[in-house]
């Protein structure tokens, strides 16, 4: 008797054991099933963020390519049927304008009359808006001087050079003015404004050219009482890949910018 009581009190035991160890093992075997079902969902969902990207960004490129919007991006390639999303060209203008950062002795060019991105040039009838440009610059903790070119489309130029209202950087060059409420650009702080007359500018001028003598480096702002011709192409895309993911890109490519070697005099 006390054999069988022993042999029952240890087949206890072992079912005990057995049980824990298939309970582990299938905790174990579960943990692994589910990292690896969560791992194939990131897997998935990161494929499908790229994919929109991608998608996003073909829709962007055949924008500027084109010249025209893309009302379906899932027509522009089999590697995106089934997506959705459009790629828009931006037409809006505005009587405001602020550069990106120009480095010393850098410059900016900025359009006068409509540009032709597609064949690269002006049309024939191109005229600039005859009026006055206020050409804001120096940020805060900037002191540069300025020099202005006017490109016309008789293939003249005009030449100013500016300094700064507090300092004298360039001989014999005309002082800026310290900005006044609405002569400036919003969304950015400005110490030094000057003025481009609507004489000056007429209807033949293409391009004026901003480069930053001495000082650092700054934005340049410019603002007028008409809308401006556009500075560039202003492209919205948006891609929704099949499983949902959607990317928005919005992208600023400005027109052709003159290098600071030509068009400048050097001081």
């Amino acid at each position: 008797m006390t054999i069988n009581r022993f042999n029952k009190k240890h087949s206890g035991q072992v079912l005990l054991i057995i049980t824990m160890l298939i309970a582990t093992v299938l905790t174990v075997a579960l943990s692994v099933s589910f990292k690896s079902t969560t791992e194939i969902q990131l897997t998935k969902l990161e494929e499908e963020n790229q994919k929109a990207l991608a998608a996003a960004q073909a829709g962007l490129e055949a924008a500027l390519n084109r010249g025209t919007n893309i009302n379906n991006i899932g027509d522009l390639s089999t590697d995106f049927t089934g997506f959705s999303g459009s790629a828009i060209l931006e037409t809006n203008t505005s009587n405001e304008f602020i550069s990106t950062l120009i480095n010393k002795n850098e410059q900016y060019t900025f359009y006068l009359a409509n540009f032709d991105s597609q064949t690269r040039s002006f049309p024939s009838s191109a005229q600039s808006t005859y009026q006055n440009i206020n050409i804001c610059f120096n940020q805060p903790g900037n002191t540069s001087a300025i020099e202005v070119s006017l490109i016309k489309s008789n293939y003249s130029i005009k030449r100013y050079t500016y300094n700064p209202n507090s300092n004298n950087i360039v001989s014999n060059a005309t002082n800026a003015l310290v900005p006044t409420s609405g002569n400036c650009p919003t969304g950015e702080t400005f110490s030094d404004v000057v003025t481009i007359n609507a004489d000056d500018i007429s209807t033949n001028s293409l391009l004026l050219i901003v480069r930053l003598i001495g000082g650092s480096s700054s934005k340049i702002g410019f603002k007028a009482n008409s809308n401006f011709p556009l500075q560039g192409n202003y492209v919205v895309s948006t891609a929704k890949s099949p499983g949902g993911a959607e990317k928005k890109i919005r992208l600023f490519q400005s027109y052709p910018q003159i290098p600071a070697d030509f068009f400048v005099t050097s001081f």
